[in-house]
């Protein structure tokens, strides 16, 4: 049973990181200026949140199964039909039903993954390596074919994992009263979603522009993708081997750390080789964050896909907000050393919150 869920993870995030990875720079080959390389992927993101906050609380109530279904199935199709772009418009279009077909199974995967006792570092860094298999993909068939094919790719992955999901076992978890909009929740975890909310703002900010960035410091295709690929490599140990170690307050804390750190050492790199240990920084601060909060949510809220539906929420809005964020930088100043700065000082104000409320809960449970 794991090792299909597993599978599921690998395949699927593979496919997700084989259709982002050069959006920004067809939209930019199809003549878009700045503010609509972020509009694009702003609205993927969007309606990434839109779903995950929606199914999130459905895969509660109803059953997780179903909308693993569901979710890789409609993306399959979803994910198919980018191939047949014609225009900046139409990308825009299939790119925001392909956010909302991906935002329906995600909780779910995870939520039934902790029905079942697996850990949730292991969960996610099989979510890592499809990153890291995506990104080399991706990078191989830009290299000898073209960007457009890397779309129809990415539909093949989803497939895949859709006949994989067929042979799951359902938990058959549910939770009869969970409401539309789970206010409690939220409150519950306020702290983590909105020192969450700034971090991925700010990474997005960055990642939106990013092939842009790595080609204008001296990568061809294959690096654009590869040093993404090498950060997803890395991730994939740290979350295998350490995270379900750690507790998850500190995995949060240094995570929202080490992510400050990174994006302040995105100004001063100037080549490729330069960028490399940076995106093993990255991994880590990355490999921390998601693990920790998946684990304290799960660990936390009986409610465990509305909780983990909410930050896939709060990563899909602030990856809506964080490349108009981005944009708008790039408008004014057209200036990678800008956008690096800010993006550190935004994150490093996530980093002042959750280290504010870790200190007092620090406090209160030793009274």
């Amino acid at each position: 049973m794991k090792w299909k869920i597993y599978s599921i993870q690998v395949l699927s995030y593979t496919a997700i990181m084989m259709s982002i990875t050069y959006i920004p720079r067809i939209a930019k080959d199809l003549g878009a200026s700045w503010i609509e390389i972020a509009l694009i992927v702003g609205a993927y993101n969007i309606s990434y949140f839109i779903s995950s906050m929606i199914f999130g609380r459905m895969a509660d109530v109803h059953g997780r199964k179903l909308f693993i279904l569901v979710g890789l199935a409609v993306s399959t199709i979803s994910f198919f039909s980018q191939f047949f772009y014609r225009d900046y418009y139409t990308l825009l279009l299939f790119r925001v039903i392909a956010g909302l077909s991906v935002g329906i199974f995600p909780a779910a995967v995870i939520s039934i993954a902790h029905d079942f006792g697996m850990k949730m570092g292991k969960l996610s860094s099989w979510g890592a390596i499809g990153w890291a298999i995506g990104s080399y993909i991706a990078g191989i068939i830009a290299m000898i074919m073209s960007l457009r094919y890397t779309l129809l790719a990415s539909s093949f992955f989803f497939g895949v994992a859709f006949i994989v999901s067929i042979k799951i076992k359902d938990s058959d978890v549910r939770i009869n009263h969970v409401p539309f909009f789970p206010i409690r929740i939220f409150k519950k975890n306020g702290v983590l979603y909105i020192s969450y909310f700034l971090r991925h703002s700010s990474a997005t900010m960055i990642w939106t522009f990013w092939v842009l960035f790595v080609s204008k410091i001296g990568g061809n295709y294959f690096w654009q993708a590869a040093t993404m690929g090498i950060n997803s490599t890395t991730q994939f140990f740290v979350m295998y081997f350490y995270t379900d170690m750690g507790k998850p307050k500190v995995l949060v804390l240094l995570g929202l750390i080490f992510s400050s750190i990174t994006f302040l050492s995105y100004a001063f790199v100037y080549n490729i080789w330069l960028l490399i240990p940076v995106q093993i920084l990255l991994a880590f601060s990355w490999s921390f964050l998601y693990v920790g909060a998946l684990k304290y949510l799960t660990e936390h809220n009986k409610e465990k896909a509305t909780a983990t539906g909410l930050l896939n929420s709060v990563i899909g809005i602030s990856a809506a907000i964080g490349p108009f964020m981005g944009g708008a930088i790039m408008y004014v100043t057209n200036s990678y050393f800008d956008l690096m700065i800010s993006a550190f000082l935004i994150s490093f104000v996530g980093v002042l919150l959750f280290l504010f409320k870790f200190t007092r809960d620090k406090q209160e449970n030793s009274k």
